[in-house]
């Protein structure tokens, strides 16, 4: 019997409860598909880097010995040790791509997988090349590749291609999505060398079981006597923690999103339960009179959110991982490089379903616990009708003033301050994910400007060749009237945190320009040097503190002292001049010349040549990636406006029947009771949309907190964006108005105006 009056209840009030329902969805989904994806990718990741035994520490230097490999695999918590020699090549294809060669004595550490070919052996005498690169240009196994690399040239027949932990991304310097057609990583062994060119192996790969890296230096360090350039820990690899703030950011994303659905779930449980279970007092009365334990009762009418949330979270349990996680799947791939893409469940996606039900059935029992309170010939009465009383503003003058529309709505606002507060958060978060969503493509869109308009004004990027002679650069930049450029990669350390970043050498530039925390043009100091602004907030440093800086392959600490602070969105480091780079006893050679002018044919000395437009093609391709993003909080907020606001309207419409009757009864027209409904719809929303925006802005703070230390983002929100978020929360709004005002038409005025019996 109460089956049959859940299911009767439930039918009555269907709007209702399927707002309640689709919430329920909608929250576990997200958590779920949203979980599911990231927990895949570190369950993928994880065992990719079991399987091939990934380094937990990289030692770069030079000419390392079969002594010092011995003294530091003595060294307490060293598991493991391999050499290795890497140089950067120049394969003999079209547009010079480049493989970075790997020369090793063994394949034991940072395993490569096999995708095709013959399994990598040290005894054969061939190259295993990244399949990604074998498949961006056309290489199959059995063909023959040459490639060149400080002036020797080898030519290798390909034995296989292979996959390897440390390119799950591998970006080069100019960019920031890979691109495989241009860069890549190759393996060879040691005896496939030249046998003529002793080999100078300038690498340590070492696994550990104290993941404790501060402690493992020193003693590395100890163990080494100092005789290396940089000690690299997993967690600074820039492929490892590119990949985990990835997944840091899909996780926090995931957390914070199905929030607001629960939170209207649970709002929506409390408001139509409490109206259900006043509405039938009577019948709980009678309940109660026939034998029916209030237990029973209770369960009765917990049941009502009991069972919705449990369809709801289940549904949402099996979709979320059956479908989100593919749609973010296909633009990753673009970025990084995994054996397999498939979602994983955790055991937090049953948690979350627990709590979601669990929300919902206490939120149940809440709005009806006081009514089974009473007795029996309590509960057969009547309820009490509610004495009101005049609030703070009607006992002022402006009362007065105001018009019986605006009288009317204020006191329906305070005296149905749960069912406004439920439109307001309905609206803000619709607000907030419409903010959210236009700002992150603003924010990204951004990047382009400030980094290729505003800081980088050059037209093209001639990277050099290590080969190349001081005539041949003097002769590029008088024929291209360009400026050279140093880059590289450094150490820093200051306040006991060490970070990796880069270095640029300027002389005399005028194409790069420099900006400081606030966007503005700032002129650096032609002595000392500078440092980004987020490298000084990673570092915690400030202007007039010194911090140590080292470059890679140099294994001499500088200690200097901070003279600006400059801001980038990428390339997080430090710049000085050429000038101030020579007193402090380094040797200046460029690695780029940046010209105004295009270049279209190949020039000697240059390794590769970059346009500006193929600059901006990798943040442009990132940007794409983040469309799958955008899509969701567009659809999300959409369904979170119409769902609340409908159903709100829906029970506004209900609560208020009688009055709405009695404004036809004494003269008012449709249209008039139209517009006074809408009036307060459209207060509801303006508030919603207040306090949204400061919502959405910190929505995207908290997304941008997770891209980690090598990018700056700044988030920027544009004005055409909030006009967009703005009118398309209030065009929902008011599409939702229309939708239940037409109820008006068909008020039984009999049965609204009847009095109670």
């Amino acid at each position: 019997m109460l089956i049959r009056k859940m299911l009767r209840d439930m039918n009555v009030h269907k709007t209702q409860f399927i707002s309640i329902f689709i919430m329920s969805i909608l929250g576990v989904y997200i958590f779920a598909g949203v979980g599911s994806e990231w927990y895949g990718l570190r369950k993928t990741v994880n065992n990719y880097y079991k399987e091939s035994n990934f380094s937990n520490v990289w030692i770069y230097g030079s000419d390392f010995t079969t002594e010092e490999v011995n003294t530091v695999t003595n060294v307490d918590g060293v598991t493991g040790i391999q050499r290795r020699l890497s140089l950067d090549s120049v394969v003999n294809l079209e547009n010079s791509p480049v493989l970075t060669l790997h020369i090793v004595e063994e394949d034991k550490i940072s395993k490569c997988i096999l995708i095709e070919g013959e399994e990598f052996s040290v005894d054969k005498d061939g190259i295993w090349i990244d399949s990604l690169f074998a498949e961006a240009r056309k290489i199959k196994v059995g063909d023959s590749i040459s490639v060149t690399s400080n002036g020797i040239s080898m030519e290798k027949r390909v034995m296989g291609t292979v996959m390897n932990p440390e390119y799950v991304y591998a970006a080069n310097n100019n960019e920031m999505i890979p691109n495989h057609a241009n860069f890549g990583f190759a393996y060879l062994s040691y005896k496939a060398f030249p046998l003529d060119i002793p080999i100078s192996y300038n690498e340590l790969l070492i696994t550990t079981n104290n993941t404790n890296y501060l402690d493992m230096e020193e003693k590395i360090d100890k163990a080494l006597n100092g005789r290396y350039s940089v000690f690299l820990s997993r967690n600074s690899m820039s492929s490892y923690m590119q990949f985990d703030s990835e997944i840091r950011q899909h996780k926090g994303m995931g957390e914070i999103f199905p929030i607001a659905f629960l939170a209207i779930a649970m709002l929506t449980i409390l408001t139509t339960m409490a109206r259900i279970v006043n509405n039938q007092r009577t019948q709980i009365g009678m309940l109660k009179a026939m034998g029916f334990k209030k237990r029973r009762i209770i369960f009765h009418y917990v049941s009502y959110g009991l069972w919705l949330s449990l369809a709801g979270s289940a549904i949402g349990a099996i979709a979320g991982p059956l479908t989100m996680p593919y749609l973010f799947y296909e633009a990753m791939q673009t970025t990084y490089t995994l054996p397999e893409w498939k979602p994983a469940i955790s055991f937090s996606i049953v948690v979350m379903a627990v709590i979601s039900v669990v929300v919902c059935s206490l939120a149940t029992y809440l709005s009806c616990k006081n009514v089974l309170k009473d007795t029996p010939s309590q509960t057969l009465r009547p309820k009490e009708p509610k004495i009101m009383k005049q609030g703070i503003l009607e006992k002022t003058k402006l009362w007065n003033l105001l018009g019986f529309n605006a009288q009317w709505n204020l006191r329906d606002i305070f005296r149905s301050k749960v069912r406004s507060i439920m439109a307001i958060i309905g609206v803000l978060g619709c607000t907030a994910l419409l903010v959210c969503a236009f700002g992150m493509q603003d924010s990204f869109d951004d990047i382009i400007n400030w980094n290729y308009k505003q800081i980088n004004i050059y037209e093209t990027q001639l990277n050099l060749s290590v080969e190349a002679t001081t005539d041949q650069i003097q002769s590029i930049i008088d024929d291209y009237n360009g400026e050279a450029i140093m880059e590289g990669a450094i150490e820093i350390k200051a306040n006991k945190i060490k970070k990796s970043g880069g270095l640029l050498v300027t002389d005399n530039v005028t194409l790069i320009r420099s900006v400081n925390a606030n966007r503005n043009y700032i002129d650096l100091p032609e002595d000392g040097i500078s440092i980004s602004y987020k490298m000084a907030e990673n570092l915690d440093v400030k202007v007039g503190d010194e911090i140590t800086w080292h470059i890679y392959g140099d294994e001499r600490w500088t200690t200097s002292t901070i003279a600006a602070i400059y801001r980038t969105p990428m390339a997080q480091g430090i710049t000085m001049t050429k000038d101030t780079f020579n007193k402090l006893g380094y040797t200046f050679i460029p690695t780029s010349i940046i010209s105004l002018e295009p270049v279209e044919s190949e020039v000697a000395g240059v390794t590769s040549t970059w346009s500006i437009d193929k600059l901006t093609e990798s943040y442009e391709t990132m940007a794409e990636a983040m469309n799958i993003l955008i899509y969701i909080l567009i659809i999300g907020a959409i369904v979170l406006a119409v769902v609340v606001l409908y159903n709100l309207g829906i029970l506004s419409f209900t609560e208020r029947q009688r009055e709405l009757a009695t404004l036809k009864v004494i003269g008012f027209k449709t249209k008039k009771i139209r517009r006074l409904l809408l009036t307060q719809n459209m207060w509801l929303t303006a508030v919603g949309i207040v306090f949204g925006i400061p919502v959405g802005w910190w929505l995207i703070d908290y997304i941008f907190a997770f891209m980690g230390g090598t990018f700056d983002i700044m988030t920027v929100v544009s004005v055409t964006s909030l006009i967009y978020s703005i009118m398309g929360t209030f065009l929902l709004s008011l599409l939702v108005n229309r939708m239940f005002s037409g109820k008006l038409k068909r008020i039984d005025m009999v049965s609204s105006l009847k009095g109670a019996e």
